[in-house]
């Protein structure tokens, strides 16, 4: 495990020689801020870095924090994209727009988790039909992933850098579902633990189905591109203003509690962002489960030349935690269940215009 100043010192080595351009999904708070600012100190706000998100007023603010190079450096760029990542026609025009005038993506760094992300009383379903926890924990992350993924392939083919990596709950092993995948039936039910206090159970399942999602769909972008570098991480405890847990009015003095008792095991959003980018610029090819300080949990590297294998009906396709025949400490996917999800969010996200 390393510690700050050694995350730091590895984080220090990164120089690339071209303009790296980094795109962060979630910008705009959080986690995503920390990172983006993270990167453009390290590179002297030498970098094309494109913050996605819903406020313009807190990018504008973000931004002008920026280092801004010297007189006479060209190529680099600081830019707010708005985007509604509730919307998965939103989250499709903003990949478009990109892919019309950005000719490489270095990194694509997704990490919005929605206003209702830590909410365990709070569900239902976006304009679109999607469920809340799921639209920006997963659906949202797999359009930018699949939009955006030609151009961190023409980054690889100059030679540069090309990680695509989603921040969530990486590192648990949660096992991929094989039933409801979508929450439909889960938003029928609810836990009545007293009068007046009602936990969904499409928001719970949410909550923790995401996470495994998320290894299904780095899982199934690395099998396809294998000479790119993608990651599942775990921010670990962050002290940020969206992590408040919601639990219902009755339940409210114990979310008081943990909140207040996670202040003296989280980190502040800054010294997360450190770990997170070390992660990030620590990797060349590959899939890659990472823990809260950068640290691989597990990791495959497919062979240059490897077709995706997910179909097969072999026993060791349909074993939990097992990526192409290897075993993956923390990983929860199966080659057959994530084939198997892959197959129904393509379905899903089919129906959206």
């Amino acid at each position: 495990m390393p510690t700050l100043a050694a995350a730091e010192a590895s984080n220090a080595g990164f120089a690339p020689s071209y303009i790296p351009v980094a795109v962060f999904a979630g910008g705009t708070s959080g986690v995503g801020h920390a990172m983006a600012e993270a990167l453009a100190r390290q590179t002297k706000g030498r970098a094309h870095i494109v913050l996605i998100g819903r406020s313009a007023e807190a990018a504008e603010k973000i931004i002008a924090g920026f280092p801004k190079p010297v007189d006479g450096d060209e190529g680099w760029a600081h830019e707010f994209v708005p985007c509604d990542a509730n919307s998965m026609a939103s989250v499709r025009r903003v990949c478009a727009g990109l892919r019309s005038r950005l000719k490489r993506i270095n990194f694509l760094v997704m990490t919005a988790a929605g206003p209702r992300g830590n909410s365990m009383v709070e569900t239902g379903e976006t304009d679109e039909g999607l469920d809340d926890h799921l639209s920006m924990r997963y659906f949202s992350r797999y359009v930018y992933s699949k939009e955006l993924l030609p151009l961190l392939v023409s980054a690889r083919e100059q030679g540069q850098h090309a990680h695509l990596m989603t921040v969530l709950g990486a590192g648990f092993g949660v096992k991929l579902a094989s039933s409801d995948l979508g929450l439909v039936e889960a938003r029928r039910s609810s836990i009545k633990f007293l009068q007046g206090v009602v936990l969904s159970v499409a928001a719970l399942k949410g909550m923790i189905r995401g996470v495994g999602y998320n290894d299904g769909l780095v899982a199934w972008f690395a099998a396809q591109h294998p000479n790119i570098a993608f990651t599942h991480i775990h921010p670990g405890q962050v002290r940020t203003p969206g992590a408040i847990l919601e639990a219902g009015w009755l339940l409210s003095p114990l979310a008081w509690v943990i909140t207040r008792l996670r202040h003296l095991i989280t980190v502040s959003q800054d010294e997360c962002a450190q770990y997170m980018l070390h992660g990030l610029l620590d990797a060349d090819r590959g899939l890659f489960i990472r823990d809260n300080h950068g640290d691989i949990v597990s990791a495959h590297v497919f062979s240059p030349d490897h077709t995706a294998r997910f179909v097969d009906d072999s026993p060791t396709a349909r074993k939990a935690g097992v990526l192409n025949g290897v075993q993956m400490k923390g990983y929860g996917g199966s080659d057959a269940t994530v084939a198997a999800l892959m197959k129904y969010t393509e379905e899903v996200l089919s129906e959206i215009k």
